[in-house]
């Protein structure tokens, strides 16, 4: 049997889909799974043993490029084209798209299969609606169409074998070349304060009330995790503190992942670094605000939800923008979130 399933972006919901990817394997042991997904999702999908091929999109690339120039427009469709063109050369038995979205539907449409699925309501395809349950179990609800089990919840992130290793040599880079005082200690925890929605992210101050309220109570090493694009907020935010380190932009997805596993525990907003620590099931206390934790909030063992009650604009779902001063997180209690993460950890 062969399967194809279709999830380009973003991260944590590539990672979401690995439960369904889990369950399929043990349904059917010999099947061929095969996954049509964005280049930034490599580091949690290229070591999974349950897959056996990946098509890489540039998604985020095509997007930015195709109306810049006429030049970029035809150059990005052709190559856009070329990637539906090598999925045609494949005939599947069942074919997902657990996106739901036009540059992800038109992959399930052109693809050669015998039984079509869809997230979201599409013409000519059986179609999965959901609304109001948490993301990983409505993918997990593709199943049934097939009659294929469930194995429950837990997300899968395989690691290369190599990544100890890899990790020392990076942080021993890093000692040498960038911050000589940048030493791990053997017990930490990560802290992650920004995503990809600016109404999701914790101030650099509210940041720091969090870290005084945690240091308040236990002597424990905090690293501050981030892209590098907030390097200048998470040097803000570290300044002053002892044993408080900037970890923003130096480590590789599966860096990362890594040192969100040898980890004591987790501060995080909704963002890709919360689901890889539930995948992990590390001890972790996650901020919401702006979007649904019964939607996607976590729900591994260990983890658990913060937020600020009985706001009218709670769960908004504003990407920018905000109008009422970022309140659900700006007024989050610093103090029982770092009652609640040490009694955790």
């Amino acid at each position: 049997m062969k399967i194809l399933l279709i999830k380009q972006t973003s991260l944590g919901d590539v990672l979401h889909m690995t439960p369904v990817i889990r369950a399929l394997k043990k349904w059917k042991a010999d099947c061929q799974i095969d996954v049509v997904t964005d280049k930034r999702a490599l580091g949690i999908l290229e070591n999974n043993p349950y897959i056996n091929r990946l098509y890489v999109l540039d998604i985020y690339r095509y997007e930015n490029e195709i109306f810049k120039s006429p030049l970029l427009f035809f150059s990005t469709i052709r190559e856009f084209i070329s990637h539906i063109a090598e999925v045609r050369k494949e005939s599947y038995d069942i074919a997902m798209d657990l996106q739901g979205l036009e540059r992800s539907i038109i992959f399930l449409y052109l693809c050669h299969a015998k039984k079509k699925y869809a997230k979201g309501k599409w013409f000519g395809v059986k179609s999965n609606y959901y609304k109001d349950i948490n993301a990983i179990e409505g993918l997990i609800s593709f199943l049934k169409f097939i009659d294929c089990p469930d194995d429950g919840t837990d997300l899968d992130y395989f690691l290369p074998d190599t990544i100890e290793a890899d990790f020392n040599k990076k942080t021993e880079h890093i000692k040498y070349s960038i911050n000589s005082n940048f030493n791990i200690d053997n017990e930490y925890i990560v802290f992650s304060p920004f995503s990809r929605w600016d109404t999701k992210d914790l101030s650099v101050n509210k940041s720091r009330e969090i870290i005084k309220e945690i240091q308040k109570l236990k002597d424990i090493q905090i690293i501050v995790s981030a892209t590098s694009d907030y390097d200048k907020e998470c040097l803000e935010i570290v300044k002053g503190f002892n044993n408080v380190l900037n970890s923003s932009g130096l480590f590789n997805l599966p860096e990362l992942a890594y040192l969100i596993k040898k980890s004591k525990g987790m501060v995080t907003v909704d963002s890709f670094p919360m689901h890889t620590g539930c995948a992990f099931q590390k001890p972790l206390i996650a901020v919401f605000g702006p979007t649904s934790e019964v939607r996607v909030g976590p729900i591994a063992k260990n983890s658990e939800t913060i937020r600020v009650e009985n706001l009218e604009c709670a769960r908004c779902y504003k990407r920018k923008n905000c109008p009422n001063n970022h309140i659900c997180i700006e007024n989050i209690d610093a103090k029982l979130l770092a009652e609640r993460l040490i009694k955790k950890i």
